[in-house]
Parts: C-alpha cells; sequence; structure tokens
C-alpha cells in the first residue's frame, strides 16, 4: 500500500501533531521543486478540505512551471506513474492529484509513526 484510505486519513486527522507532521512533510516536498508554502502552513493546523485547497494551489503552480518540475514533483512525492497517467484523463486533474498527494504524505508521516 502507498496510499491511506480515505478512512485511514480521517481516523489519522482526529491528531493535531498528525496532521501538522503531514503538512511540514507536504512543504519540504513542493519546496525541493520551488513552490513554498506560507510559514502558516506548517503552524495551523488545517482540516481535509483546506489542506486539499492548498495543495492544488501549489500544484498549479508546479504545472504552470512546466512538465519537468511536475514528474519530478510527482517523483520526490512518490506518485506512481501509473496513477498520474490515468488521472491525466481527468477534467479535475489537480483536483483529483492533490487527493493522491495528502494520502501518500500522509501515509509516508504514518510510517515514519510506526517506527
Amino acid at each position: 500500500m502507498l496510499f491511506l484510505s480515505k478512512n485511514d486519513l480521517d481516523s489519522a486527522f482526529q491528531s493535531n501533531d498528525f496532521v501538522l507532521k503531514t503538512q511540514l512533510q507536504i512543504m519540504k516536498d513542493f519546496n525541493q521543486s520551488g513552490v513554498n508554502f506560507t510559514a502558516q502552513f506548517s503552524l495551523k493546523k488545517l482540516n481535509y478540505d483546506q489542506i486539499i485547497q492548498e495543495i492544488e494551489s501549489k500544484l498549479i503552480e508546479v504545472m504552470k512551471l512546466g512538465e519537468t518540475q511536475l514528474l519530478q514533483l510527482l517523483y520526490q512525492i512518490d506518485i506512481p506513474q501509473s496513477d498520474f497517467t490515468t488521472l491525466l484523463k481527468s477534467p479535475n486533474i489537480s483536483g483529483e492529484l492533490s487527493i493522491l498527494i495528502l494520502q501518500r504524505e500522509a501515509y509516508k508521516v504514518h510510517l515514519r509513526g510506526l517506527f
């Protein structure tokens, strides 16, 4: 499994610490692509929908930088190419990709918590 399911994510998001660690992980991976979140994103726990909106906004910035930067970001986050390719047919690629990014980043935080 590479992602936290929506149910697992909802459960994990009951913890403020988990949410903030996930937000920090998102920031870290996007920063490596040259796209920065506000400092507030790392300090204030957001709800699921707010995080999705923030990711989508930053994802659109990355998309404007070009395909290479987008693919590098997806590689950095570890989104499987097959999942990305499937989303290319979607009319809401940025929204659906934002959900995948959140699920993957939360899974990374979850895995670190196990060890």
